[in-house]
């Protein structure tokens, strides 16, 4: 899904070719999965959303006991200098901290953690996602600290070809009869107008707040807990993410979301987000959020 990688990243302080960085093979981020991460995307050229991207890469690394050791100022310099030194025509960035080195395999030192950042090229998502509508399929699974944004995606990956024979777009969580997320993006319901979102136990998404911040000046905007059968009963389903921005749900499972074509609402949450993000990128104040 992902294109081609950056020839440059930064790695615990310095850009660096590449094939030049070099991470310890006792990092605990790959001896226990102990590490997260964060996702923007480039609109022009230039980088989204980028201070919420970096308060929620702190968020999720003081969940994990971690500390990210350089200053906002600096992340955002790195990632300026990596783009402009792999020349993408539109990116992905990918923050990554791990726990640094554990000799041992168990203990490491939380004060020296492994701090990369990476770029791809923006991968293409097929437009029918928009004017069609997508599917997910659900799977009965809670994420280990899902307020944290983890690099533990095992679950996602064992079901993808899952996804691909259900030409589902992602996955849809739910745990003891309650939705949550999906693997790779935030969830939202349409019932009566009313935009309904799960409050806890979820990931907060940087597009997803975006855009409800802006529905909320004109449509009902409701936190709570959200059924699997509200879910399946509802007028109007969809997802929000960094790369997707909004997509529309149209089935789930073997059913369909409403009369199982794109509504209304939904329709205007895309051009919402569209308008505020490309506004924000013509402005080229994308990197102050």
């Amino acid at each position: 899904m992902g294109g081609a990688a950056g020839r440059y990243v930064f790695l615990d302080g310095r850009v660096l070719p590449a094939d030049e960085a070099r991470i310890s093979p006792f990092d605990v981020g790959l001896l226990r999965g102990y590490a997260v991460f964060d996702l923007l995307q480039t609109l022009d050229g230039r980088p989204v959303l980028v201070r919420e991207h970096i308060e929620r890469f702190r968020r999720s690394a003081s969940l994990l006991g971690l500390e990210v050791p350089v200053s906002d100022e600096a992340l955002a310099s790195a990632i300026r200098e990596l783009l402009a030194l792999n020349g993408h025509r539109e990116a992905t960035v990918r923050m990554v901290l791990t726990g640094g080195p554990a000799p041992t395999g168990m203990s490491f030192d939380p004060a020296a953690p492994t701090l990369l950042i990476v770029t791809h090229e923006m991968f293409a998502v097929p437009e029918r996602f928009y004017t069609e509508g997508a599917a997910l399929i659900t799977c009965e699974y809670r994420r280990e600290l899902p307020e944290a944004k983890t690099t533990n995606y095992l679950t996602w990956l064992l079901m993808q070809a899952r996804i691909e024979e259900s030409g589902a777009i992602d996955v849809l969580y739910h745990d003891r009869g309650l939705v949550s997320e999906a693997a790779t993006a935030s969830f939202y319901l349409v019932r009566d107008g009313r935009i309904l979102a799960p409050d806890t136990g979820v990931l907060h998404g940087t597009v997803g707040s975006l855009v409800l911040e802006r529905a909320s000046l004109s449509r009902d905007v409701e936190y709570g807990p959200i059924s699997l059968e509200d879910a399946f009963a509802a007028d109007e389903a969809f997802i929000t993410s960094s790369v997707r921005e909004v997509v529309p749900i149209v089935r789930i499972d073997d059913r369909a979301i409403g009369d199982g074509q794109v509504g209304a609402v939904v329709t205007e949450l895309m051009g919402v987000c569209r308008r505020a993000l490309r506004e924000m990128a013509a402005r080229g104040d994308t990197e102050d959020g």
